[in-house]
């Protein structure tokens, strides 16, 4: 599945685009999370990746932030499953940003989530 998409959110802990999910498919004890939920994944504050946007002052229009930071977590699960690091070539995989300037700032920030998950 694609999961580039700004309506990323997470199915049972793992990255799922929901508008392509049919609601009949669905089961009550599936775990549904989108970017504002993932701070109640970690034990407090705010998930690492949302705290690394803050530290790295990745401002944005809100429009991808959302998609943007489950998929960054999908990515990070991902690669670390697999004994790889977050690459560049990783991360052009969400770079979705097409005309957004902040394009830098967001991928340092998913670099330095990437140490603290």
């Amino acid at each position: 599945m694609d999961v580039r998409k700004a309506c990323t959110s997470h199915l049972d802990g793992r990255a799922a685009n929901p508008c392509a999910v049919p609601v009949g498919t669905l089961e009550p004890a599936d775990g549904i999370t989108a970017a504002g939920g993932l701070a109640d994944t970690v034990d407090a504050g705010p998930h690492p990746t949302q705290q690394a946007r803050l530290d790295q002052d990745v401002a944005q229009c809100g429009y991808c932030r959302p998609g943007q930071i489950t998929a960054a977590v999908e990515l990070v699960r991902r690669v670390t499953e697999e004994g790889r690091e977050v690459t560049d070539d990783g991360l052009d995989g969400i770079r979705d940003l097409r005309r957004c300037g902040t394009c830098p700032r967001v991928l340092e920030a998913i670099g330095a989530a990437a140490g603290g998950m």
